[in-house]
């Protein structure tokens, strides 16, 4: 069952609402909230071959989502578009020719959009989609750097003079920007812990870097009017995936994607002690993955994938990279 959350900032934030870092947060949640032996028993069960328990999103903006990481149309294809669309003169085929770059560079689109072509996508029809859009204020936050020095958490000093100072990012949301989050529910007795989590335990104790100080705080409800029959799709021949990617065995799939390496770090109280009780051990090992866009060329729901193993010294660490993919038809 695929369920949406909205979400609201309620002060800047440093770290990126992606899937993963939803992930995490869940595990220390339950961890916290049922024990050690029953996280345990959850994260073997993402290994068992049957649909994962729960999986998150990354979270997009309001009434947004990714973009399918489709080739774009060739030169060809793009010229005849523009003609048709715009005109052949000199200054309309130059004009169109613009809006493609523009148009070739968005990496979401709205649900509306999506409605329309998931029964018989292409990226012409989207093209013509995104002709008949009203133009608006695209501007969403403010991003602020700021510069920042490594401090003994003892000593409250800097315990090497020497060391250069490193830099934060900020983003400062504008007054009505939220956020859409899926959540897909495969163990219907995860529903109730994976809405107290969102609703009661993220709002409480904020999301991502910088908690104590006050940032990532989020304001979160589920959005009761959703109906996810409305992303159904009778014989769909592709998905598109809305979380970050990377299972075992990945590259034998057919897909279409962006890829990012993510340099993940442990939450919890092992940004503070590390798994063993010794010195931290923050930074798991770099992971390459598909950017939520991603297009699997298969018609069965991946959720049943492994979470990835082996990306700490601590081998009870995972990170999962399984996706909540919605089916389409590519054309």
């Amino acid at each position: 069952m695929l369920y949406r959350y909205k979400i609201t900032p309620g002060s800047p934030l440093i770290t990126p609402l992606m899937s993963d870092t939803f992930f995490g947060h869940f595990c220390w949640a339950v961890l916290y909230h049922q024990g050690e032996d029953y996280l345990s028993d959850l994260l073997d069960s993402y290994n068992s071959g049957n649909p994962a328990p729960v999986l998150f999103s990354s979270a997009f903006f309001s009434g947004y989502l990714p973009r399918p990481a489709m080739p774009r149309l060739n030169m060809e294809k793009t010229r005849e578009f523009v003609r048709k669309h715009f005109g052949k003169d000199k200054k309309n085929f130059f004009e169109g020719m613009s809006k493609i770059r523009q148009w070739d560079n968005r990496q979401f689109i709205p649900v509306k959009q999506w409605l329309n072509l998931k029964d018989n996508y292409s990226e012409e029809k989207l093209y013509e989609e995104f002709i008949t859009e009203t133009p608006g204020d695209d501007k969403v936050c403010e991003i602020e750097v700021g510069v920042a020095k490594l401090v003994d958490r003892i000593s409250g000093t800097v315990p090497d003079k020497s060391a250069g100072p490193f830099y934060k990012e900020k983003t400062w949301y504008h007054d009505g920007i939220g956020f859409d989050l899926y959540v897909e529910i495969n163990d219907e007795e995860m529903n109730t812990l994976a809405r107290w989590f969102l609703t009661e335990y993220l709002p409480e104790n904020g999301f991502g870097a910088d908690k104590s100080t006050g940032m990532g705080s989020l304001s979160i409800v589920c959005d009761e009017a959703f109906d996810p029959e409305c992303f159904s799709v009778a014989v769909p021949n592709a998905r598109v995936s809305l979380s970050l990617t990377s299972f075992q065995a990945m590259e034998t799939y057919s897909a279409s994607y962006r890829l990012i390496t993510k340099f993940g770090k442990l939450g919890g109280d092992f940004a503070f002690t590390g798994p063993d009780g010794g010195s931290p051990r923050p930074f798991k090992k770099p992971v390459l993955m598909y950017e939520p866009g991603a297009v699997f060329f298969c018609a069965d729901s991946l959720s049943d994938r492994p979470l990835l193993k082996n990306i700490h010294s601590d081998k009870r660490i995972r990170h999962c990279g399984i996706p909540i993919t919605l089916p389409f038809v590519v054309s």
